[in-house]
């Protein structure tokens, strides 16, 4: 677009020159209209494990059947009517001889940048997939280098959308929490009662920076104890220790009530005593209850 005299004019007077924009533009960046989502053409799985890119799972494996509940070997063969090997019983003759139909039609699931995409109209394929043995499911819980699950892109979208938003609720509560609880609770998650660089008790914003940094970074561990018990009577046998009030002093990891009030318990090597405690007290044994019952005496 050529610049007219009155463009320039407008500059040198530190004015913005105005540039008419094509109706073409604005209709190409207004967003797009709500529709509904596109008939799928791909079910799509996915690698658990992130750091295999490529994979070809063999055409032989194992799942349960539907027919009968229990385990059976599975076939992917081009032409194939079943995957079943129940159903395969004319096929799977002489199979493994070089020149059989299975040899030259045996197929397998191909993972490309750790992405198997069958198309739906492939039945016989996706029959295989959602059987297979190493279909860990919706919960991606497998650790095996062939294990994967079927991924859902509008179920995906709904998860991360739920789970960033139970994070920002997480956050919007501790910034409100009561003092006490909040300190209660960020002791609990080890936020340490000290400055690191001044060695200065840490003031109530210190506690409640880190422990948003934890609702942050881990917020199933904080959704887990924000209101537990444990976090209260973690924060008694603190308290009692610091006032002197329980001896971890004893021998080979005795513990007991200061001025000879009796023996608590005997912590076990390798274990932090506040952590051994605060179990202790969760129990229900006649032991774990007496000692919590104690603790909550003396915290009144």
């Amino acid at each position: 677009m050529a610049t007219s005299l009155k463009h320039v004019q407008s500059a040198m007077q530190g004015e913005t020159a105005k540039r008419e924009i094509p109706m073409d533009f604005i209709e190409n960046v207004r967003p797009p209209e709500h529709t509904s989502a596109p008939e799928k053409t791909y079910v799509v799985f996915k690698l658990v494990k992130k750091n295999v890119r490529r994979l070809n799972l063999d055409g032989i494996s194992d799942g349960i059947n539907p027919k009968t509940g229990l385990l059976e070997r599975i076939y992917l063969i081009r032409g194939a009517r079943s995957i079943w090997q129940s159903e395969l019983t004319d096929l799977l003759n002489n199979w493994d001889k070089p020149n059989s139909y299975v040899s030259k039609n045996r197929m397998s699931l191909k993972f490309q940048d750790g992405i198997c995409r069958v198309p739906v109209i492939d039945h016989l394929t996706l029959e295989f997939a959602k059987a297979n043995i190493h279909n860990v499911g919706k919960k991606r819980n497998g650790s095996g280098k062939y294990d994967y699950y079927e991924y859902d892109a509008v179920e995906e979208q709904k998860m991360r959308y739920e789970k960033q938003l139970s994070r920002i609720n997480l956050i919007q509560l501790i910034s409100t929490m009561e003092e006490n609880k909040m300190i209660k609770l960020a002791l609990f998650l080890g936020v340490k009662p000290y400055d690191d660089e001044t060695a200065l008790p840490k003031t109530p914003n210190g506690y409640r920076t880190e422990l948003l940094v934890k609702a942050d970074t881990q917020p199933d561990t904080v959704n887990k104890y924000i209101n537990s018990q444990e976090v209260e009577v973690s924060y008694l046998i603190r308290k009692a220790i610091s006032e002197a009030k329980i001896d971890l002093g004893g021998a080979n990891g005795t513990v007991t009530w200061a001025g000879g009030g009796g023996h608590i318990a005997k912590i076990p090597s390798g274990r932090k005593p506040v952590e051994y405690l605060t179990e202790l007290a969760m129990t229900n044994s006649n032991e774990g209850k007496q000692f919590k019952q104690q603790l909550e005496t003396l915290g009144t």
